[in-house]
């Protein structure tokens, strides 16, 4: 029957294609004793399990009985990316939280800056740290805005 496995292969291959490179990253982190290790090791994992996650999606959405559930799911997702009023506020969103960024980064400046002149800051894990929350901050507040606006309209 034409349609029953409506997911693409290319989702296959991809997740295949992550695990093995994740499995790669974690291989070359624990046999290469180098000062990168940890974040091979970390980004292996990270990449390993995301696969993984992505394989047991293929493999849910690609049984013939989640097949109707699948489309269903598909087309709600295509209305969501075409409505108007949540590209709107997803554009609103967008911007609150680049203008936070904008904000924080000059804050962060500031701060870096008083630091790095009171001979505090030695070392770059701090900047490490900055641009960790910095990323943590923009996903959050792209993600609580827009669901605020979306409550508000």
């Amino acid at each position: 029957m034409k349609g029953a496995f409506p997911m693409k292969k290319s989702n296959l291959w991809w997740a295949l294609g992550i695990t093995a490179a994740g499995i790669a990253f974690f291989l070359a982190g624990l046999l290469w004793e180098t000062r990168l290790s940890a974040i091979l090791c970390g980004g292996g994992g990270g990449c390993f399990f995301n696969g993984l996650v992505q394989l047991r999606r293929y493999a849910k959405w690609s049984r013939p009985e989640n097949a109707e559930a699948y489309r269903e799911r598909l087309e709600q997702e295509q209305i969501d990316l075409h409505d108007e009023r949540k590209e709107m506020l997803r554009n609103k969103s967008g911007r609150y939280a680049y203008l936070l960024g904008l904000l924080l980064c000059c804050l962060f400046i500031l701060v870096f800056s008083i630091l790095d002149m009171l001979d505090i800051l030695e070392n770059g894990s701090m900047f490490a740290l900055f641009l960790f929350a910095y990323l943590i901050v923009q996903y959050a507040a792209g993600v609580l805005i827009y669901r605020r606006l979306e409550q508000g309209c």
